[in-house]
């Protein structure tokens, strides 16, 4: 049992590391769109610092990854705000999808190998 719940912990670091440096790739990209925090915005801090990662455990191991942000960073991503209708559209700025798809593949490698190589640990082969 200390066997797995040392490798259920490495494996939660990785997944950990993974989210922290996605994370910080996302408020990197909003840096990149030139996206700026205006005195007269609704939210009271600038999206980047407003971006917050949860992780959710189930019996042991992560089993969610989450991203919280305001609703006006859903609504940039889609090019949408008040003002700004089908009518009188706005420059969408995708910052969101482009940045998780470049990475998901890497966690979708941490998470393989980690179950796998538990897997194999636990059958002592």
């Amino acid at each position: 049992m200390a066997l797995l719940k040392k490798n259920t912990d490495e494996l939660n670091s990785q997944i950990t590391t993974w989210s922290d440096k996605t994370k910080d790739d996302l408020r990197n990209e909003l840096d990149n769109l030139n996206v700026k925090h205006y005195d007269y915005s609704p939210n009271k801090i600038p999206l980047k610092d407003a971006l917050k990662r949860t992780l959710r455990k189930q019996f042991g191991s992560i089993d969610r990854i989450s991203y919280n942000m305001p609703r006006s960073a859903i609504f940039l991503h889609k090019g949408v705000s008040r003002g700004h209708g089908i009518a009188n559209p706005r420059q969408a700025k995708e910052w969101y999808s482009p940045v998780v798809d470049k990475n998901i593949d890497n966690l979708a490698d941490i998470v393989a190998d980690g179950q796998g190589n538990m897997i194999i640990k636990e059958f002592r082969i």
